[in-house]
């Protein structure tokens, strides 16, 4: 199954990733990139391995403890919406 990124799904990875190595450290936005590999690696093969979020009509699924994927299905393709910190305020169908 083909992977396509949004813009905003783009832009939310890199700010994370650029979050974490000015904040935390470079090892952990390594386990950050290997950790969203891994979890896109399994979609590839279970489009629906995530869980269905009916308020904001997509799938989502956690990459860590602390950030979560929001994804669609389509039927020749997958695509990625956006990167979500889970430490901000709610998320809402209008922030995707």
């Amino acid at each position: 199954m083909r992977i396509i990124w949004s813009k905003k799904a783009n832009y939310t990875f890199y700010t994370i990733q650029n979050y974490l190595e000015y904040f935390w450290s470079p090892l952990i936005a390594q386990k950050f990139i290997k950790d969203v590999l891994h979890i896109l690696n399994l979609l590839e093969s279970n489009t629906m391995l995530g869980k269905y979020n009916s308020n904001l009509k997509c799938r989502e699924i956690l990459i860590s403890k602390h950030i979560t994927l929001y994804y669609q299905t389509e039927k020749d393709h997958l695509e990625l919406i956006s990167f979500y910190n889970n430490r901000q305020k709610p998320i809402n169908i209008i922030d995707l």
